[in-house]
């Protein structure tokens, strides 16, 4: 599936502008960049979805961040392999990441792993993760161990909707036997089901 035609005009706009002239090997036709963007893998399309979906917020917002909007336009056209990714990119500070959530998914197994086994915390990972395709390509290792690496991904909001809703029943599951820990939660920064809010008072 293509992408929304908001978005796909969005992306000719950036590409007229920015990557005809930079790229080696320019698509000179519209039909050849509709093409290209055919081929990309799903994943991939997912991801330059969500990168134009934060353009388009982004120029819509006033006064307007040329430095960012300059960035997302650079990661977008490197994406999709145009122009080739350049290290001093500046950071995308509204654009949410899978980074931006370990943090909280560590604090919450460090916490349950100090009264249970790290075999029981990866148990609780596995059986509270929700049902869907996109979750079951994240390695619940990294939730629990630094050592294992973790490729960094844009999220879009469906993605975020269902981490949040993984941690909570992580929590929610792993309450019966660590009674404290919504109240442990709660002080190191982790949201918290609102159905435990009075347990952590």
């Amino acid at each position: 599936m293509l992408l929304p035609p908001l978005l796909l005009d969005v992306l000719r706009e950036i590409y007229q502008r920015q990557a005809s002239p930079l790229s080696d090997n320019p698509l000179r036709t519209e039909n050849q960049l509709l093409l290209f963007i055919e081929a990309l893998p799903e994943a991939t399309r997912a991801t330059l979805e969500t990168l134009l979906t934060a353009y388009c917020r982004a120029k819509a917002s006033l006064p307007l961040n040329m430095a960012y909007l300059l960035a997302l336009e650079g990661e977008i056209l490197a994406l999709i392999g145009l122009i080739p990714l350049k290290s001093s990119l500046p950071e995308f500070p509204s654009c949410s990441r899978l980074q931006d959530y370990l943090p909280w998914f560590r604090k919450a197994s460090q916490i349950v792993q100090n009264r249970l086994d790290r075999a029981l915390v990866r148990n609780y990972w596995l059986i509270t993760r929700p049902t869907h395709p996109w979750l079951r390509t994240i390695q619940v290792e990294i939730f629990y161990s630094e050592q294992v690496p973790s490729r960094d991904r844009y999220l879009n909001e469906e993605q975020q909707d269902l981490l949040q809703t993984w941690l909570e029943q992580f929590i929610l599951s792993c309450y019966r036997l660590v009674p404290t820990l919504p109240a442990e939660a709660i002080a190191a920064g982790i949201p918290v089901p609102p159905q435990l809010l009075q347990a952590a008072a």
